[in-house]
């Protein structure tokens, strides 16, 4: 009976067996008690490190970054009281040092980076952004945004070939355009053009010399000299 009594304070061997492979020892005889079979993840996390003044000051200093006053300002307690624990005068309570682990685990300490400020994760599960209105991403769209990013050098190197392609053809366009300038020279032209015509319908058809065809012209000569 003693034995089996014995064997209640630890957990089952699966339950061991995580442990065992996260190097975390089962030494809480509060909590084999309480959970004598399956242990949840959180609980065996919270036996991952044991309670004590130097770990608690690496966690508020070195893994959160907190100063005194803000580690004092989210636990609410004061000053002091965190220089007491850290100084060993108090014991820390597991419950502060507890809440520092769990909060240094936690994915929105992993998102508390100064690069992603803003940031946050719907109840959709969507990454979304801060500076671009309803931009959001999902957890399937990120793990393509190589891929995107490929895609996007691609077209920018078309984009770059036809660019050096276009401009050639830019060039002789700007000489056409240059070329238009000289529209006033072409309705003077047209002017002439237009005098002649009137100047040709007042002379004698039979002097009138036709300048489409070579024996015609020649033809027609003859016949001014004859006369």
């Amino acid at each position: 009976m003693a034995k089996y009594a014995r064997n209640k304070l630890y957990p089952n061997k699966a339950t061991q067996w995580s442990y065992f492979m996260q190097a975390i020892e089962p030494n809480n005889p509060e909590i084999n008690t309480a959970f004598p079979e399956y242990h949840p993840m959180w609980v065996i996390q919270s036996q991952k490190k044991s309670v004590s003044a130097e770990y608690f000051r690496f966690m508020r200093e070195y893994l959160l970054n907190m100063t005194h006053e803000q580690c004092a300002a989210y636990l609410r307690v004061t000053i002091s009281h965190i220089a007491s624990w850290e100084n060993g005068k108090v014991e820390v309570p597991f419950m502060a040092f507890e809440l520092l682990r769990v909060v240094y685990e936690s994915a929105n300490f992993r998102l508390s980076n100064k690069d992603w400020k803003g940031w946050f994760i719907d109840s959709n599960g969507r990454l979304v952004s801060p500076n671009r209105g309803s931009l959001s991403f999902s957890p399937d769209e990120l793990s393509f945004i190589r891929e995107v990013h490929q895609v996007n050098a691609m077209y920018k190197e078309e984009n770059k070939q036809l660019c050096e392609e276009i401009e050639p053809l830019r060039a002789e366009l700007a000489a056409f355009k240059a070329g238009d300038q000289h529209d006033g020279l072409l309705d003077e032209l047209k002017e002439i053009g237009s005098k002649l015509a009137e100047i040709s319908a007042r002379v004698s058809p039979n002097k009138v010399v036709h300048i489409s065809n070579k024996t015609k012209i020649t033809e027609t000569l003859l016949e001014v000299k004859a006369a």
